[in-house]
């Protein structure tokens, strides 16, 4: 089966006419009747039942028409939107980026100036996770992935440029019992509501923090998020407190940030292939660092 069989039934399924059908596609009428025949062949059914006089299309026929119709106008309209992206854009740079409040704040800036010195070049932002981060940069997936440090490790395919250093907070309602501290040991946080961060989904350190919250609050009680916004949802409702990096949760007036003693820096930034050569790509790490050097 092939889109040239599809577009014959589909315009012979629409003019019920094999000359008409011909003239449209620019084919021999024993083109069309070939397509047709071949494409009933492989499916295996009668599509069309026609004779000297008439073209009529059989109860499977016309299921077929109706489900292959729109696929074949969203296949055209994707053929014509990536023509119009080529003639617009020379190429592309994919951004994997974590949802953090961090990156809501500084992406829109960097974009913006990006697209002034750059507007032949096309952005893609999509959401990336960060245990599968380093595969997928790999795997060129993404051409420049927000993460932490402590994320790529010391994994030598990697570049990493650091543009936020932050520590990690309890996050707790504003109206929590220990929301009025200066700073709050793990100790603390024994017999309370606990949020972990799905451990799917975070950052070696994290992972680390969340294991000795378990291993010395042995009376709390757990549950998990598996997002930031979901956290910040569930704290707001007063199912529990969490601990997480400073930048990528916003403190509004129903949340309070106390610091974790004894505190634990954490670096942010981005990341590509040390093997990386497009132009593309260092010159986003250029605007980045020009914001934040």
């Amino acid at each position: 089966m092939n889109i040239q069989q599809l577009k014959c039934f589909v315009s012979l399924a629409e003019t019920l006419n094999f000359s008409t059908t011909a003239d449209k596609l620019h084919l021999t009428q024993p083109a069309v009747s070939h397509n047709i025949k071949s494409l009933e062949h492989e499916l295996g059914i009668v599509l069309l039942v026609r004779n000297k006089r008439s073209v009529k299309l059989t109860v499977a026929g016309e299921s077929f028409y109706d489900d292959i119709e729109g696929l074949l106008f969203r296949l055209d309209q994707s053929i014509l939107k990536s023509k119009r992206l080529s003639e617009q854009y020379e190429s592309t740079l994919v951004i994997g980026y974590t949802e953090t409040i961090f990156e809501k704040k500084v992406l829109p800036d960097v974009i913006k100036r990006f697209k002034e010195r750059y507007p032949k070049i096309q952005i893609q932002l999509r959401k990336s996770n960060l245990t599968r981060e380093k595969e997928d940069l790999l795997n060129q997936k993404f051409d420049i992935i927000f993460t932490t440090e402590d994320n790529l490790g010391k994994d030598s395919h990697f570049c990493f440029y650091p543009v936020y250093k932050g520590s990690y907070v309890c996050v707790l309602p504003h109206n929590h019992p220990l929301a009025n501290e200066r700073e709050l040991t793990i100790e603390q946080l024994d017999h309370q509501f606990l949020i972990f961060f799905d451990e799917h989904q975070s950052p070696p350190t994290l992972k680390r923090i969340q294991r000795i919250i378990a291993e010395q609050c042995p009376a709390s009680m757990y549950t998990y998020g598996d997002s930031v916004n979901t956290i910040h949802t569930m704290i707001k409702s007063d199912l529990g407190i969490s601990v997480l990096p400073n930048f990528v949760i916003v403190q509004d007036q129903e949340i309070t940030f106390v610091p974790l003693s004894p505190s634990e820096e954490v670096v942010y930034g981005i990341a590509c292939l040390r093997s990386e050569e497009r132009l593309e790509v260092k010159q986003w790490i250029s605007i980045l660092k020009q914001l934040f050097s």
